[in-house]
């Protein structure tokens, strides 16, 4: 079990396979909690805050060493698994919802 940080790397590993897997991950970050197959746990250090994010079916660990790490991988995650526009996930799931579009 390793910790990683190139976001790709753990994504494929992770297998984001549908529109759910894509905002369980986001809100499983965000809110540092288990939402559908991932968990994240949020350390306070002394410059701030790191995330540890699991899925279920990795062995490995992704690794998010500060809040813009974080933020960055919202942006990636928003840019290349969601059709977010300006990479609001929150309300791109709930517009999708709404509109029972959700694979």
């Amino acid at each position: 079990m390793a910790k990683v940080t190139d976001f790709e790397t753990w994504l494929t590993a992770t297998g984001i396979q549908s529109e759910e897997d894509a905002y369980d991950l986001y809100s499983s970050i965000g809110n540092f909690e288990g939402s559908g197959r991932f968990y994240t746990n949020k350390e306070v250090t002394n410059d701030g805050y790191q995330y540890t994010v699991r899925a279920e079916g990795n062995e490995d660990t992704l690794f998010l060493e500060s809040d813009e790490a974080k933020f960055a991988f919202f942006d990636h995650l928003a840019n290349n698994y969601t059709e977010s526009e300006e990479g609001d996930v929150d309300r791109w799931y709930k517009l999708r919802t709404k509109l029972g579009r959700i694979d």
